[in-house]
C-alpha cells in the first residue's frame, strides 16, 4: 500500500466511525422514543487493486435497523395506550380523510384522542382500523354490508369515536334461559259442565243414583262425546230395575213410602204374608255373585236385617243392608213414590225375579208375585261405558285419554265438569235417546259444539289476548332503532307431557302494528318440546325464524331472533346429529327460574368512556348501561420487517426489500398479540450503546493516527 493510498484509508475509517458514531448517537437520542427501533453499524472493506500487491483502501459502514427487536412493554395506565408484543405493526395515515394521504406503519402505539375525535399518535399519525356493524362482524364478513375485503387497505377507516355519542342499538336478537316447571299442570282443554236439571236429580250428591223419570231419561239413553282427532265416546245411562207407579197400580192403595202396607187391596190374585223375591247381584267380597231374599211380612216391626218388609221405605232398608246394591224411594208429586234397585256399580248386571212358590196360588198365600205386584222389571243389563251416578260417569270418562273430568260439590247440588285433554282439540256433545228425553236436556248442556281452549291466532283464546293466563311469562325491555325502549312479554302454558305453547307478544299492542294472520299485539307463537331428561328437544320454525315487528312510532321495522337454546335429541342417542341442551330453555321438575335474559339493543346514550382489549377491539361504553365494538384494530406483517424503509415520524413505509403486507387480527399465528394500556419502550440498550460509543471513539482516533503518521512520512519525502 503507497503512502497516498494509506492517507485514504484513513479518511474512509474516520468517515466509517463518524457514521457509527451517528448511530449510535440516534439510538441514545431516541431512547425515551416509544415504539423506537434502534440500528447498528454494519462495516465494509474497500477493495482497490490487488489486496496482495496493494492492500484495501479503508472501510465504510452502513445503518442496519433492527425493527424485529421487541422492546421492553412498560403500563401506563391509560387505556388508549397500545403496545404489540411480538410481531406486527400499526396502520397509520398522515391524514384522517377517507381516501386521502398515504399509509404507514409504526410501533409506536401512544394515541390520545385530538380535537375532532380521531386517535391519534405523538407524531399526529392517525391510528387505522377496520369498522364493525352492530353484529361487531368485520368488513367482508358475511352479513355486513361493507364487502370490501378486509385484507384490503381500504377496509380501514381512521378511528374516530365522535359521531357515536347519543347512538341508539335496535335489539336484533333475544336470548332467554329459564327452566319452566316440569310439575306445572297442563292448561285444560274445551269443557262444559254437567248439572242435572230434572226435578227428580236436583240436589244430587255426585255418589246419588240419577233417577229416570218419562220425559227426562231412560235406561239405555246415551251421551257421545266427540273430540277433534279422535274417535267418538259413548257414554250409557244404566238406569235402575224400578218399581211402578204403586198409587197408581192401586195395589196398597197408599202412595207415600213410610206408609205401612195393609190388608187393604190384598186378595186373590195379589201378594200375601211370606212372599218374596230375589236379588242376583256381583259380590263385593267374594268376586263373583250374590243372591238376596226379600220377603213380605204384614207385621208391625218387620226385620230388615232379614230381609223383610212391609213397607216401600223398609224395603229399602232391607235391600240397603246387602253390600253392592243399592235402593232409594224418590216421590213423583200428588203422592205417588218410586222405588229404584241397582247395583253399586252401574257397570254389573242385577236380575229379580220371583222367589219359589209365589207365582200362582200356591205358596206363601198370595195369588199373583211380588215382581208382577210391584211392576219391577225383569233387571238391568250390564254394559260398556255404563253410569247411573254422576261420580260413575267421571270414572269413565276419566278412564279415556282424550277427554277428563272433576267434580264439585260432590255432596249436594253436584256439577261435573267434562273436557278435551288437549286444549288444541273441539269438544262436542251429542245423545241418543230411547224416550222422549235426552241425557243433553238432563245435564243442562246447551252449546253441544265447544271451540278449543287455546288458539295462538285468535283474541280470546290467547295468551296476548289476556284471556289464557300464562303458566309462566317473562318481561324483556327492548329497542327499536330510535331508541325507544318497548317492553316484549314471551309467555308459556303446559300442552301436555314435554310440550308447551309459547307466545312473544308486545305489552302494550298499540306500539306495533300486528302482523297478517296474527292476534293485536302478537309478534309470534310456536311449540317448545323437551326431551324426557329435561332438555330441549325442539322449536316451531314459526319460533327459529326472525320475528318482525312494525313500530307505530315510526322506528324502522325491527327484525329479532329469538334464541331459546340448543335443540335436539337426549343424551346417547345414537346417530344423533345434534344433543339437546339445557342452555336455554329447561324443564325439570322446580320452581320457574330465570337464568339469564339478554338482549343487543339499547336506548339512546352519551358516549361515557372508551376501552381497548387485547383482541384489539376499541368498545364505546354508553351512559345507559350499554357497550358496544365499534373498531377493531389489524396488525400489518411483512415477510421482512427489517427491510422497512424508516421515515419521519417513527413509522416506516413498505419497501421492495420488506415485500407485501399482510393485515392480520392480533394474536394470530404471524403477528403478537396487544398489551393494553401500555407502550413499547425503544429497544435501545443505553449501557452497549456506551460502550460501542467508546469502541468508536477509540476507532476514530485510531484513523488520525493513520493520517498523522502518513502525514509525518511524506514531509520526510519532501525534505529529501
Amino acid at each position: 500500500m503507497s503512502l497516498t493510498s494509506s492517507l485514504f484509508a484513513g479518511v474512509s475509517g474516520l468517515n466509517a466511525q463518524g457514521t457509527v458514531l451517528g448511530i449510535i448517537g440516534d439510538n441514545i437520542a431516541n431512547i425515551s422514543t416509544v415504539g423506537f427501533k434502534s440500528g447498528s453499524a454494519a462495516f465494509e472493506s474497500l477493495i482497490t487493486g490487488s489486496v496482495s500487491t496493494e492492500g484495501g483502501a479503508g472501510a465504510i459502514s452502513r445503518n442496519r435497523l433492527e425493527i424485529d427487536q421487541q422492546g421492553l412493554i412498560q403500563n401506563t395506565g391509560v387505556n388508549t395506550d397500545i403496545a404489540i408484543s411480538g410481531q406486527g405493526f400499526f396502520v397509520v395515515k398522515n391524514n384522517p380523510i377517507k381516501g386521502e394521504g398515504e399509509f404507514s406503519f409504526t410501533r409506536a402505539g401512544s394515541f390520545r384522542q385530538d380535537d375532532r375525535g380521531f386517535f391519534v399518535n405523538s407524531a399526529g399519525f392517525v391510528l387505522e382500523a377496520w369498522p364493525l356493524d352492530n353484529n361487531g362482524r368485520l368488513p367482508g364478513e358475511l352479513g355486513n354490508i361493507n364487502t370490501t375485503s378486509n385484507q384490503l387497505l381500504d377496509s380501514l377507516d381512521s378511528v374516530n369515536t365522535r359521531d357515536i355519542s347519543g347512538i341508539a342499538f335496535a335489539t336484533t336478537g333475544i336470548s332467554l334461559g329459564v327452566n319452566l316447571d316440569a310439575g306445572q299442570a297442563p292448561l285444560g282443554g274445551a269443557n262444559d259442565t254437567l248439572k242435572p236439571v230434572s226435578t227428580q236429580n236436583v240436589g244430587l250428591g255426585s255418589a246419588a243414583f240419577l233417577s229416570p223419570r218419562t220425559g227426562s231419561i231412560e235406561t239405555g239413553d246415551t251421551i257421545d262425546v266427540s273430540v277433534a282427532g279422535a274417535t267418538a265416546v259413548s257414554f250409557t245411562y244404566g238406569g235402575f230395575a224400578q218399581g211402578n207407579d204403586i198409587q197408581a197400580a192401586n195395589i196398597f192403595g197408599v202412595g207415600l213410602p213410610a206408609t205401612k202396607f195393609t190388608d187393604v187391596g190384598i186378595g186373590a190374585g195379589q201378594i200375601a204374608d211370606g212372599d218374596t223375591f230375589t236379588i242376583t247381584a256381583p259380590s263385593v267380597s267374594s268376586g263373583g255373585t250374590q243372591t238376596a231374599t226379600f220377603t213380605f211380612e204384614n207385621d208391625g216391626t218387620p226385620d230388615t236385617s232379614a230381609g223383610e218388609f212391609n213397607s216401600l221405605d223398609t224395603l229399602v232398608l232391607a235391600i240397603n243392608n246387602i253390600t253392592g246394591l243399592v235402593a232409594k224411594v224418590a216421590g213423583e208429586g200428588a203422592g205417588v213414590s218410586r222405588l229404584y234397585i241397582s247395583s253399586a256399580n252401574a257397570n254389573d248386571a242385577v236380575t229379580i225375579a220371583n222367589g219359589a212358590g209365589n207365582t200362582g196360588n200356591a205358596g206363601g198365600g198370595g195369588a199373583g208375585s211380588l215382581v208382577n205386584s210391584l211392576g219391577i222389571n225383569a233387571g238391568v243389563t250390564a254394559g260398556t261405558n255404563t253410569f247411573n251416578t254422576l261420580e260413575g260417569l267421571s270414572a269413565l270418562v276419566n278412564a279415556d285419554s282424550t277427554i277428563t273430568s272433576s267434580i264439585s260439590s260432590s255432596s249436594t247440588n253436584a256439577q261435573m265438569v267434562i273436557a278435551a285433554v288437549d286444549p288444541l282439540a273441539t269438544i262436542q256433545f251429542s245423545s241418543t235417546t230411547l224416550g222422549t228425553g235426552n241425557l243433553i236436556t238432563e245435564f243442562g248442556l246447551v252449546t253441544t259444539v265447544i271451540d278449543s281452549t287455546y288458539d295462538a291466532t285468535t283474541a280470546g283464546r290467547n295468551m296476548s289476548s289476556g284471556a289464557i293466563a300464562p303458566a309462566f311469562s317473562r318481561n324483556i325491555r327492548v329497542f327499536d332503532s330510535l331508541g325507544a325502549g318497548h317492553d316484549i312479554r314471551v309467555a308459556f302454558v303446559k300442552r301436555q307431557d314435554n310440550e308447551w305453547l309459547a307466545e312473544v307478544f308486545a305489552a302494550n299492542p298499540e306500539e306495533i302494528t300486528t302482523g297478517a294472520g296474527l292476534s293485536p299485539g302478537q309478534i309470534g307463537s310456536g311449540t317448545i318440546q323437551f326431551n324426557g331428561d329435561g332438555t330441549l328437544r325442539n322449536i316451531s320454525t314459526s319460533l327459529q325464524n326472525a320475528l318482525n315487528v312494525t313500530w307505530t312510532n315510526g322506528a324502522t321495522d325491527s327484525s329479532v331472533v329469538l334464541d331459546l337454546g340448543t335443540a335436539g335429541d337426549p343424551s346417547g342417542t345414537a346417530g344423533a346429529t345434534v344433543i339437546g341442551l339445557s342452555d336455554g330453555l329447561s324443564q325439570f321438575n322446580g320452581a320457574y327460574n330465570v337464568q339469564f335474559s339478554e338482549q343487543n339493543g339499547s336506548g339512546s346514550g352519551l358516549l361515557s368512556s372508551l376501552e381497548i382489549d387485547e383482541e384489539g377491539f376499541i368498545i364505546a361504553n354508553f351512559s345507559n348501561g350499554q357497550s358496544r365494538k365499534v373498531f377493531k384494530i389489524p396488525l400489518a406483517s411483512f415477510p421482512n420487517p427489517n427491510g422497512l424503509a424508516p421515515q419521519a415520524g417513527n413509522v416506516f413505509d413498505e419497501s421492495d426489500a420488506s415485500g407485501a403486507f399482510s393485515l392480520n387480527e392480533a394474536g394470530s399465528s404471524s403477528v403478537g398479540i396487544l398489551s393494553v394500556s401500555a407502550l413499547e419502550q425503544a429497544n435501545t440498550e443505553l449501557a452497549d450503546e456506551l460502550t460501542q460509543l467508546i469502541v468508536a471513539q477509540r476507532a476514530f482516533q485510531a484513523n488520525t493516527k493513520i493520517i498523522t503518521t502518513a502525514d509525518e512520512l511524506l514531509d520526510e519525502l519532501n525534505r529529501i
